[in-house]
């Protein structure tokens, strides 16, 4: 296949870009070939037989290819795109890419679609997706974000990590009158992560045992909130003595304090629960399951992998689900 792009930049962005004229390249379609040979024709018949008015057709012919080739140029020219993720995906499912084009005060009829290889074969179907319409507006809709219009970019996901390189985004149009055939390419640099895709399973090691000194310390702990009086028994704490009560009444009473609820133990998930040699991509697997069943039961947890240690901290759902998709 020809490589058209060899003479032409391919725009590269991490978030936002505009697309200038060593971004677009132009060819001309079959009609537009047509009407240059039928020019050369005019051409020729008027030299021949000195017909004005050939002349003058041939020159306007000639001026209207030129003007088409402008227009349509233009419809790519100074169109900035802004592509956005910031949500999370597995692997598995379909990663939903936010794409805004914004046009300025210039109306465009572009098409644009996903690519993921340099060189495209347009019979492999997982090198791209279908072409999608966009009607640019150019009338003022939004103060906030003029002619901003959004679509979505479905990016299958098929591993976990960084996600895959390279990402393009393909602009064509033939607008307005069909003559010439403008493209421009878009090279999206992301940070994006794919997490683990989940394995359910229940065959872990044992989890870890409540530390068992930390539990005899809290045995004896009270709350703050008096439950009930009881009556005194010899040797109970004189702290433990409701005066105000004795005061009153003249008996000896004990108050009792409202126990405190037990400590939560934060649950070890360790890749040493499972056996040595476990494929990589099915032990983090493993880990994002246990990983999700601990944040969706709200009990703390850590996360021991072989070179890193999460312990609960703000943001560790993410953090681990990182640490487990780059692992």
């Amino acid at each position: 296949m020809i490589n058209f792009w060899k003479n032409k930049e391919i725009l590269t962005i991490t978030q936002d870009g505009t697309f200038t004229g060593r971004h677009v390249l132009l060819r001309p379609t079959k009609l537009c070939l047509s009407l240059l040979a039928l020019s050369v024709a005019i051409w020729i018949g008027a030299v021949n037989y000195q017909v004005n008015v050939a002349y003058a057709v041939c020159f306007w012919v000639v001026g209207f290819i030129g003007v088409a080739a402008l227009l349509t140029r233009r419809q790519l020219l100074g169109l900035h795109v802004h592509v956005d993720f910031s949500d999370e995906v597995f692997v598995g499912q379909t990663a939903d890419v936010l794409i805004k084009m914004n046009g300025g005060t210039r109306s465009r009829v572009v098409w644009w679609r996903g690519e993921y290889a340099e060189i495209i074969d347009e019979d492999d179907a997982s090198q791209l997706t279908a072409w999608q319409r966009a009607d640019i507006s150019g009338i003022l809709t939004n103060h906030a974000n003029p002619n901003q219009h959004t679509f979505t970019w479905h990016i299958p996901i098929r591993q976990r990590g960084y996600f895959p390189q390279p990402l393009l985004l393909r602009w064509a149009t033939s607008a307005p009158f069909g003559l010439f055939h403008a493209e421009c390419r878009l090279a999206w640099q992301s940070v994006a992560v794919a997490f683990a895709a989940p394995l359910p399973h229940n065959d872990f090691g044992t989890a870890a045992l409540p530390d068992e000194e930390q539990t005899s310390q809290q045995a004896g702990a009270h709350g703050d909130d008096i439950a009930y009086l009881k009556n005194h028994q010899d040797g109970a704490s004189l702290q433990h003595i409701a005066w105000k009560v004795y005061a009153k009444r003249g008996e000896l009473m004990d108050k009792v304090f409202d126990e405190p609820p037990p400590s939560q133990h934060s649950e070890i998930i360790s890749y040493c629960d499972y056996p040595q040699g476990t494929p990589i991509d099915k032990l983090a697997s493993l880990l994002t399951y246990r990983v999700l069943q601990a944040d969706k039961l709200g009990a703390p947890y850590t996360l021991e992998l072989p070179n890193l240690t999460l312990t609960p901290q703000n943001g560790l759902r993410e953090k681990c689900l990182n640490a487990l998709a780059l692992m």
